[in-house]
């Protein structure tokens, strides 16, 4: 039985708080006309310009797209979980293009793993929780972003975005030889100071 690919990384729980509390959620300024469509689950970077950015596979994260809570369609302001790309304001701040990003630092996210046969058995995907690996970006489906961990890159490095801690617990639910088994990972490449870096943007 294939898994049902959702995409994106989807908030678990906060490691520092009960597990009823919610997602902590941060505001962020999009740049004008910025060319780059953003989806409910995309990894984001902070911009030298104090604006977001999406993030690629490596680069250090400030957490994950969640929405948009506003943005200029043309014609009237909106909100959805997709800001579309070249979404434009010009100078115009009342129009400014405001997104919802959960912070990664000390968040627990699910995550579809992206491929069949690196692992094939519960066993074997057990046997590399607290290793890293990177992940890839994938193609955006709906509203949801197409993000997915490349299980390939299974390994002990420092540099690599992701540290799987565990299957979750409905993997006796998965098709451990189908893609996107679902598993927890906690992000190690962040963009907050507490995450091991005070180098400013």
């Amino acid at each position: 039985m294939a898994n049902l690919s959702r995409g994106g990384f989807r908030w678990r729980i906060n490691k520092g708080a009960p597990a009823s509390v919610s997602a902590p959620v941060r505001i962020f300024p999009v740049a004008s006309a910025y060319a780059t469509a953003l989806y409910r689950g995309d990894p984001v970077k902070l911009a030298s310009t104090g604006t977001i950015q999406a993030a690629a596979p490596g680069d250090r994260v400030i957490g994950i797209f969640e929405g948009a809570e506003q943005y200029w369609d043309g014609s009237v302001m909106r909100k959805g979980a997709v800001l579309p790309a070249s979404t434009t304001y010009g100078s115009n701040l009342a129009r400014q293009s405001l997104v919802r990003v959960i912070e990664a630092r000390g968040q627990i996210f699910e995550v579809d793993a992206d491929d069949a046969v690196t692992f094939t058995t519960q066993a074997t995907y057990q046997a590399a929780v607290g290793e890293n690996c990177e992940w890839v970006t994938g193609t955006p489906s709906g509203e949801q972003s197409g993000a997915l961990l490349d299980i390939s890159t299974h390994n002990t490095t420092a540099t690599l975005s992701c540290r799987i801690l565990d299957i979750p617990s409905q993997g006796s639910l998965q098709d451990f030889a189908s893609a996107g088994v679902k598993l927890h990972v906690e992000f190690n490449l962040t963009q907050d100071t507490a995450a091991g870096t005070t180098t400013g943007v």
